[in-house]
C-alpha cells in the first residue's frame, strides 16, 4: 500500500472521465501527492456533476468509463508510485427519473416490493389515503395543472410518464385492467391522452402505490427519509444486511483487486448507526484500507475515540486555520462597520436559533411530525406518560432540537455517552428556559428518553426506533438552520461561514491552534486537512483575501461605505449589498482575465439569497428582486468609476490576503495530518459556491506554469509542489514526527517537527504584512527547504527550515 502523504481530489464526470484522469497522472506526481481521491463513482443519474446520487451500486457510472478503463487508470495511476481513494456514498441513492431500478420496483410494487424495507419509508402515514403510498413530489406544477397540460401521460412501456423523464410504473394488474377496459395498451394511451380522457387518467394514477405531487408537498407530507430536503435524494437502509451487501458489492471487489486502497465516507451522521456501519465496513472490508469520514464537528466536539477510522474529512482543520488568520482584536471594528451598513447586527447564537426553528416548521416539518408520532408511540406504551400529547411532544422536541449545538448524538444499544447525556442535558435546559411555559412533564419525558433513564416499562423496541429518528433528524436540521439559512444571513466576515464554523466564533489563538495539531498527532495523525472541497461556501483564496479584512478594519470601513455611496440608487438589501463587495473583494481574479466573472457572481449571490431565505427562496423565487439584484450586479460591474476606485480600495487587503494565503498553505501542508489538495486549489482558488467550483481546471497551464514559474501568479503552485515534494522525502517525519510548539511573537507561529533522523522549522507571519519573517532566536541555523529564487516578497511572511 501506497504510503500515505497527501490526497489530491479529481471531480469526475461526463466531461472530465477515468481518461481524463489517467492523462493527469504524471502531473500530479511531480507534483508530490501520494493518493488520487475520486470523487464517487458508481452509476449516478445521467449527466450527473458530483456522483452523490447513485443509481446502481453495482455498476461503475457509463460516462466516467467502463470498469476496464478503471482498471487502466489505476494501473497507470499505481506505475506512478501512487493509490486511489474512493468516496461512497452509504446514506441515499438517487430517485426520480426513470434508471433507479429499485426504486421503480417499490414504485410499482409497492410494500410488497422486495425492495420496499431498503429504503427508509413510512408506509403508514397520518392521512389514510397515503396508507400504503409512497410520495413522489417531482411535478414542477401542482398536480391538477400538470394533468390539464398533458404533462402526464401513459406510455407504450406501461408505465405513467411526468415532466417527460419521471417514470412511474403501474401496479401489475393495471395492464390486464386498461387491456379489458380499452381492448389495447395503445388504445389506452389514446384515451387517456385526449382532454376528455384525464378523469379516468387520475382515476388510473389514484390506485397506484404512489401519489405524484408539486415539490413543494415535500415539506408536510414526505414519507420517506432523504438527504437533507433533496427529495431527488433517498435514504436507503444500509443497516439491514442485505442492503449492506448489495451497496458494498462493487467496491469490495475493486478493493480486493488491490485497485483501491481507501474509502471516504459521505454524510456518515445520516446512517441510523454509524460506528456499527463503521465497525461492519471494517470487518467486511476484504483488504485494510484507508478510511475518512465526512463528519461536521462542533467547534468543541472531539472525533469519537471508539470508532475504527483514520479521521474525518477536514472540515474542522479548514474552520480552525481561517480564525488562526483573523486577529481577535479586529472584531468589534468590524462589527461596528457592519452594524452601520446594515443596522442591528443579529445575534450568531439566537440566530442559528431561530433559522434551525424555521426550517423545523417548514422544510422540515413533514419529518418533525413523523418523529413526534414515534415519540408518542413511547409515552403511549406506559400509563404514566400516556397523557403527554403528540403535538406537545412535537413542539418540545422542536425546542430541544433548535439548542442542540452538535450535529447529533450516538445512542445506541450500548448506552448513553457521558457525553451525549451532557449535550442532550444542556439543550433540554436551554429549552426551559427559552419556553417556561411548557408542561414540565414533556422536556422530563424526553431527557428521560434520550438520557437512557426510562424504566423497563416502556416497548424498548418503540424506544430505540424513537431514538434513533431523533437521531437521523438533528443533523439536517443542523445543516439546513446553521450552514443553509443562517450563514447565509449574517455577513460580517464570510470568510468564517464555512462548513464546520459558526459565525460567533471570530478568532483562535495560536496557543488553541498548537493544541489542535497536538491533539491531531496522537488522536488521528491520518486524518485528512481540507481548505477546499466541493462543499465549500467559497474557495480557500476567496476567504483568505476576504479574511485579510481584518487587518485593515480602517481601510474596509471607508471602502465599503464609499462604494455603497458610489452606488447609491439601486433595488438591493443593505446585508446582501454587504455580502456582494466581500465577494466581489475575494473572488475577483487576482492573477489573470475575469472571464465570465458577471455571470459567475451573479450564481454565487442567487444561491445565498435563496439559502438565506429572506427575500427570496427555492420553494417560492422573488423573481422582481432577484431580477433587481442581477441588474444591480451588471450595472456594478459595468461603472468604470466603481470599478477603479475598487481596484484602488482593494489593492492592500488583496495582498495581505495574497500573503495569508500562502500561509494557510504552508500550514496545512507541515501540521500533522494528511492534506487534501481540492482540483486546481495548488494554485490561487477563487470559486464561489458550487456549481462553480466544479468549473473546467486548465491543468495544461498549471503543468507549463510548475515548469518554468515565473514570480507572484505562481507562488502558490510551486510552494505547493516544494512541500509535497518535502513530505514525498520525509514521510516518516511527516507521517508521525514530533510537534513541538515554539515561542514567538505574538502576531506569528512557530513550531518543529522532527523524527530520529530529520528536523524541520515552520515559521509563519500571521498578520502577512510583507516583512520578512523572524526566527525565534537560540534555534540555531536552518537550511531553506523551500528554495524558490524567484519567490515575490509574499513569500516572505514563510520560513520552512531543515537540519
Amino acid at each position: 500500500m501506497t504510503s500515505l502523504r497527501a490526497t489530491y481530489r479529481l471531480q469526475l464526470s461526463q466531461d472530465f472521465t477515468f481518461a481524463g484522469a489517467t492523462a493527469l497522472v504524471p502531473y500530479l506526481a511531480d507534483l508530490g501527492i501520494s493518493h488520487v481521491y475520486l470523487s464517487p463513482i458508481l452509476m449516478a443519474r445521467p449527466g450527473s456533476t458530483h456522483g452523490y446520487d447513485t443509481v446502481d451500486h453495482a455498476r461503475i457510472n457509463p460516462e466516467l468509463g467502463t470498469i476496464d478503463e478503471f482498471r487502466q487508470m489505476v494501473g497507470v495511476v499505481q506505475a506512478a508510485g501512487l493509490g486511489v481513494i474512493l468516496d461512497f456514498v452509504p446514506n441515499h441513492m438517487g430517485v426520480g427519473g426513470a434508471h433507479n431500478e429499485l426504486w421503480l420496483d417499490v414504485l410499482k410494487h409497492g410494500p410488497d416490493s422486495k425492495y420496499a424495507d431498503w429504503f427508509d419509508i413510512d408506509w403508514n402515514p397520518p392521512r389514510a389515503e397515503m396508507s400504503g403510498k409512497l410520495l413522489v413530489p417531482f411535478l414542477g406544477k401542482s398536480y391538477a395543472e400538470a394533468l390539464a397540460a398533458g404533462d402526464i401521460e401513459l406510455r407504450a412501456d406501461g408505465s405513467i410518464w411526468a415532466n417527460g423523464s419521471e417514470k412511474l410504473p403501474l401496479r401489475p394488474e393495471d395492464e390486464r385492467i386498461l387491456n379489458e377496459t380499452y381492448g389495447s395498451l395503445n388504445a389506452a394511451i389514446a384515451a387517456l391522452s385526449e382532454p376528455s380522457g384525464h378523469a379516468a387518467l387520475d382515476a388510473l394514477i389514484q390506485r397506484q402505490h404512489w401519489r405524484l405531487v408539486h415539490h413543494s408537498a415535500a415539506a408536510d407530507e414526505i414519507n420517506y427519509r432523504r438527504f437533507f430536503i433533496n427529495s431527488d435524494l433517498a435514504s436507503i437502509r444500509i443497516d439491514r444486511p442485505d442492503v449492506f451487501a448489495h451497496a458494498h458489492q462493487l467496491i469490495f471487489q475493486l478493493i480486493e483487486e488491490g485497485l483501491v486502497q481507501g474509502l471516504r465516507i459521505d454524510h456518515v451522521d445520516g446512517l441510523l448507526d454509524p460506528k456499527g456501519y463503521i465497525e461492519n465496513l471494517r470487518a467486511k472490508s476484504p483488504r485494510p484500507i484507508y478510511l475518512a469520514i465526512e463528519k461536521i464537528l462542533a467547534p468543541y466536539e472531539r472525533l469519537r475515540p471508539d470508532w475504527p477510522v483514520d479521521g474525518t474529512t477536514g472540515y474542522e482543520f479548514g474552520a480552525l486555520l481561517t480564525r488562526l488568520l483573523v486577529p481577535e482584536d479586529a472584531e468589534a471594528a468590524l462589527t461596528q462597520t457592519y452594524a452601520d451598513f446594515i443596522g442591528p447586527v443579529p445575534d450568531p447564537v439566537g440566530l442559528e436559533y431561530s433559522c434551525k426553528l424555521r426550517v423545523m416548521d417548514n422544510e422540515l416539518a413533514a419529518e418533525l411530525a413523523a418523529l413526534a408520532r414515534h415519540l408518542s408511540a413511547v409515552a403511549w406504551s406506559h400509563s404514566e406518560t400516556r397523557d403527554l400529547t403528540e403535538n406537545g411532544l412535537r413542539k418540545a422536541m422542536r425546542e430541544v432540537i433548535a439548542h442542540l449545538t452538535v450535529y447529533r448524538t450516538y445512542i445506541d444499544d450500548s448506552g448513553v455517552s457521558n457525553r451525549d447525556r451532557r449535550e442532550i442535558g444542556l439543550a433540554i435546559a436551554k429549552a426551559r428556559k427559552t419556553q417556561p411555559n411548557f408542561a414540565p412533564e414533556l422536556l422530563d419525558f424526553l431527557e428521560e428518553l434520550l438520557g437512557g433513564h426510562l424504566g423497563a416499562e416502556y416497548d424498548p423496541r418503540l424506544v430505540i426506533t424513537a431514538i434513533g429518528k431523533f437521531q437521523q433528524y438533528t443533523g439536517p436540521a443542523m445543516a439546513k438552520g446553521l450552514e443553509d439559512t443562517a450563514v447565509y444571513r449574517h455577513h460580517r466576515l464570510v470568510a468564517l461561514n464555512e462548513v464546520g464554523a459558526h459565525p460567533e466564533r471570530f478568532s483562535i489563538s495560536v496557543a488553541a491552534f498548537h493544541d489542535a495539531n497536538q491533539r491531531r498527532l496522537v488522536e488521528s495523525p491520518d486524518a485528512m486537512l481540507g481548505t477546499s472541497t466541493h462543499d465549500t461556501k467559497r474557495g480557500e483564496d476567496i476567504r483568505a483575501i476576504v479574511g485579510a479584512i481584518s487587518e485593515h478594519p480602517a481601510e474596509w470601513d471607508r471602502a465599503v461605505k464609499g462604494w455603497r455611496d458610489l452606488l447609491a440608487a439601486n433595488p438591493i438589501h443593505p446585508n446582501d449589498m454587504y455580502l456582494f463587495f466581500q465577494l466581489l473583494l475575494g473572488g475577483w481574479p487576482s492573477f489573470g482575465a475575469p472571464d465570465d466573472f458577471g455571470r459567475r457572481i451573479k450564481g454565487a449571490m442567487m444561491k445565498s439569497l435563496r439559502e438565506a431565505r429572506e427575500r427570496t427562496d427555492w420553494g417560492v423565487n422573488n423573481t422582481e428582486y432577484e431580477s433587481g439584484v442581477d441588474a444591480f450586479i451588471d450595472a456594478t460591474l459595468a461603472n468604470r468609476d466603481f470599478m477603479a476606485r475598487f481596484e484602488q480600495d482593494r489593492a492592500a487587503i488583496l495582498q495581505t490576503g495574497l500573503r495569508k494565503a500562502l500561509v494557510q498553505a504552508a500550514l496545512k501542508l507541515t501540521v500533522p495530518g494528511m492534506p487534501d489538495i481540492y482540483r486546481g486549489a495548488e494554485d490561487w482558488e477563487q470559486s464561489f459556491v458550487d456549481p462553480d467550483n466544479r468549473r473546467p481546471v486548465d491543468f495544461a497551464g498549471l503543468k507549463q506554469r510548475l515548469a518554468a514559474p515565473a514570480g507572484p501568479r505562481d507562488d502558490k503552485l510551486v510552494l505547493t509542489q516544494r512541500l509535497l515534494q518535502l513530505r514525498q522525502k520525509l514521510p516518516d517525519l511527516f507521517a508521525r514526527g514530533s510537534y513541538e510548539p515554539i515561542p514567538c511573537g505574538p502576531d506569528a507561529i512557530a513550531f518543529r517537527r522532527a523524527n530520529a533522523d530529520n528536523e524541520l522549522l515552520i515559521v509563519a507571519d500571521l498578520t502577512a504584512d510583507g516583512k520578512p519573517v523572524v526566527i525565534p532566536e537560540g534555534l540555531g541555523d536552518w537550511s531553506s527547504a523551500l528554495g524558490y529564487t524567484k519567490a515575490s516578497p509574499a513569500m516572505a511572511s514563510i520560513f520552512v527550515g531543515y537540519r
